[in-house]
């Protein structure tokens, strides 16, 4: 044994066991995925703020939402009535919530690089445009003028921000971002 030498060194095992930490420094955040980030955070403050307005009317609404009822089906019960404007009321109210949450929620992982944060956030602009349609065609009521200008306007704002936020998601070179590896095996 001593003839032959010493036994050629083993090789190293260091590249395959340790995490790609190099690839995550590799790849810096795209500016579109930061400003997509600050959108949805900026969106999301926006419409828990209209929502905020918007409660504070929820009788009127409800008035509104009765009327619209009544004149669909001419035949309904007052009681059914009343339970379709207050579940109409809270449709409104708990989708705007919803909304805001999701955005909240949701942007931290994006901006993370979760390719399935940016999946459901996508869905959450398109249901947020259907609300702002929603919500800004049932703003006719007298009762509810002083509120048509600013919930508009908010809800137009709050609708800008995210489909700006969605397209800088999807903008070229983001897909980079979201294909990297992570160092969370």
């Amino acid at each position: 044994m001593s003839e032959l030498g010493a036994p050629p060194p083993r090789p190293s095992t260091a590249r395959l066991s340790t995490p790609p930490m190099a690839a995550l420094e590799e790849v810096p955040r795209p500016r579109a995925i930061s400003v997509s980030f600050w959108c949805w955070l900026a969106g999301s403050l926006l419409i828990a703020a209209i929502v905020a307005v918007t409660s504070t009317r929820t009788d009127p609404m409800r008035t509104e939402f009765a009327r619209l009822a009544g004149e669909r089906d001419p035949d309904a019960t007052q009681a059914t009535i009343d339970q379709v404007a207050s579940a109409s009321v809270l449709v409104v109210l708990g989708t705007g919530v919803l909304l805001g949450v999701v955005g909240l929620a949701l942007a931290g992982a994006m901006r993370a690089g979760r390719g399935w944060a940016r999946v459901v956030l996508t869905l959450a602009a398109v249901v947020g445009v259907a609300y702002t349609a929603l919500v800004t065609s049932s703003l006719t009521h007298p009762m509810l003028e002083d509120l048509r200008t600013p919930v508009t306007a908010g809800l137009l704002a709050y609708t800008a921000l995210t489909l700006m936020a969605t397209v800088c998601m999807f903008l070229p070179g983001t897909m980079r971002w979201f294909r990297r590896p992570r160092g969370d095996y």
